[in-house]
């Protein structure tokens, strides 16, 4: 799962600083998801029992926000991050317009062990620090989505 979270700049840099958290992640975290087309990952306003972050290998999705704008998503795009960093409810609708290969990262499992790697890890300041900037961007943000900010 190494190849598709460098498409991610957070993980890229776990990945290029040999961080020691990238190996449990990719074993323990990461699952594959295959849908057909006019399949729905999620909807607007849902709250993910078990909340993922979603990165797209390949495959093109449609993301139509609360306006009802619909964007197209493809390959190397990653949505719904929030998850990793805070309680979150999509904001828009997800579905698959073609086949596609999702890969998913497990809110809980990647909190589960960035918990371990706090206590003795150097990854711990990177980690807290890219949280905080996300959050804050976030917050300061007027029009909350799950797409990411290619």
């Amino acid at each position: 799962y190494s190849q598709v979270l460098m498409w991610h700049p957070f993980f890229l840099e776990l990945l290029q600083e040999n961080s020691p958290l990238m190996r449990p992640i990719c074993h323990r975290a990461m699952s594959m998801l295959l849908l057909s087309s006019t399949d729905i990952i999620f909807n607007l306003g849902e709250e993910p029992a078990e909340p993922k972050m979603y990165v797209v290998v390949s495959g093109t999705l449609e993301y139509t926000d609360s306006y009802g704008e619909v964007t197209s998503v493809g390959e190397k795009r990653h949505l719904a991050e929030a998850v990793l960093w805070t309680n979150w409810k999509h904001r828009g609708t997800l579905t698959a317009v073609s086949d596609v290969k999702l890969a998913m990262l497990d809110a809980q499992g990647f909190f589960d062990l960035c918990q371990r790697f706090m206590r003795r890890s150097e990854a711990a300041l990177k980690i807290l620090g890219y949280a905080t900037q996300f959050i804050e961007e976030l917050n300061r943000s007027e029009f909350k989505s799950d797409l990411d900010h290619p």
